[in-house]
């Protein structure tokens, strides 16, 4: 059973640094307990989300069967914002033009995709 050491005050600190003729502490800086290695890995794990498949993985995993393999070397999925709006990036105008006239197509197929129901609007931009 490990005991935590006591700590003291800044004040009674600094007052035993006085007594012992060392410098004072009067950072600004407060304090604070050492936390666990393993609970604060874990909970930056779960914060950002680390190790665990996003939507975003799954359309990116299964674009060309979206979009089709020619259109696939053209565009690409860039970011999911507000859990409903996925943006596409695309750099030929031609199949711009193609995925905008096959919007509810794309959807359709996103939502096939496991939570892809979560999409509800595609935005194409050049890129």
């Amino acid at each position: 059973m490990s005991k935590q050491p006591y700590r003291f005050s800044r004040q009674v600190e600094n007052l035993i640094a006085n007594l012992r003729g060392i410098p004072e502490d009067h950072s600004i800086v407060e304090r604070r307990r050492p936390k666990n290695l393993e609970t604060a890995l874990s909970n930056i794990l779960d914060r950002y989300k680390i190790g665990i498949e996003s939507l975003e993985d799954r359309i990116r995993d299964n674009w060309t069967t979206i979009v089709g393999e020619d259109n696939a070397r053209y565009s690409h999925p860039s970011r999911i914002e507000r859990d409903s709006i996925l943006f596409i990036s695309v750099s030929n105008p031609i199949i711009r033009q193609e995925l905008q006239f096959n919007k509810s197509i794309l959807l359709r197929k996103i939502h096939a995709i496991k939570n892809g129901k979560k999409i509800r609007q595609i935005v194409l931009k050049s890129g």
